[in-house]
């Protein structure tokens, strides 16, 4: 056999191989979550599109991940299974946690006006883990719609944090931790909002109270299109 033939051979060996692997490696993307980083709350349901939909409720191209509360009687698992967990490699994400709901306006106005900076811990305890800051440009607040479940959360007023823009991660599991530094002490006035398991935080830094903090995945394979080529 000529040496040619011999780097053909070899060629076609290695393209095999490639093919081969790409096309596992794009088995795993497709079962992971949609590319068109359509987050569905997992914690309420009813109301609108964009009331369900977590990029549309937060104006958030990037992919959410966010621990969502275990399902209750009263609210299903949302299609696909019960939250945002998993990302595509390659992709830039947001952290969303469940909101701060409160009887009145008037503990939603404390909560703005006490709440200092938020501090996202991502993977806590590894070689990796670090650390970001973020101040009061990231909260977030509004009245929850009155055709949502769970039904007593109708029309109350809420805040909630929604991180910045974090980088990509290497696939793996993963943990993200949010911590809150308060000015002074404030309460919900009403008792724990769906998802969390406190309804008071304290003067000073606390962990949110999120109820199911569990890990997340980044998938291996293939790295996602550019966001504007996503519909």
């Amino acid at each position: 056999m000529t040496t040619a033939v011999l780097r053909s051979a070899r060629a076609a060996a290695i393209l095999t191989t490639l093919g081969l692997s790409l096309g596992l490696m794009t088995g795993i993307a497709e079962a992971g979550p949609p590319r068109d980083r359509q987050c569905i709350s997992p914690i309420f349901l009813g109301g609108s599109e964009q009331w369900r939909d977590l990029n549309q409720r937060y104006d958030v191209r990037e992919r959410i991940i966010g621990p969502p509360a275990p399902a209750t009687d009263d609210i299903p698992d949302p299609p696909g299974g019960p939250g945002c967990r998993t990302a595509l490699p390659g992709e830039k994400w947001v952290r969303a946690v469940p909101p701060w709901i409160t009887a009145s306006e008037t503990e939603q106005a404390a909560f703005l006006a006490n709440f200092k900076s938020a501090r996202y811990v991502i993977d806590a305890g590894t070689a990796h883990e670090r650390s970001i800051m973020a101040g009061p440009e990231i909260l977030q607040s509004g009245t929850i719609p009155g055709d949502v479940l769970p039904p007593e959360t109708r029309g109350l007023p809420f805040v909630v944090p929604v991180s910045p823009v974090f980088r990509p991660l290497r696939p793996g599991t993963h943990t993200s931790t949010l911590y809150v530094t308060m000015n002074e002490r404030v309460c919900t006035g009403r008792g724990p909002a769906p998802g969390l398991s406190a309804d008071c935080l304290e003067a000073g830094e606390s962990a949110y109270p999120i109820i199911d903090n569990g890990p997340f995945t980044v998938l291996t394979g293939p790295p996602p299109p550019p966001y504007d080529a996503v519909p």
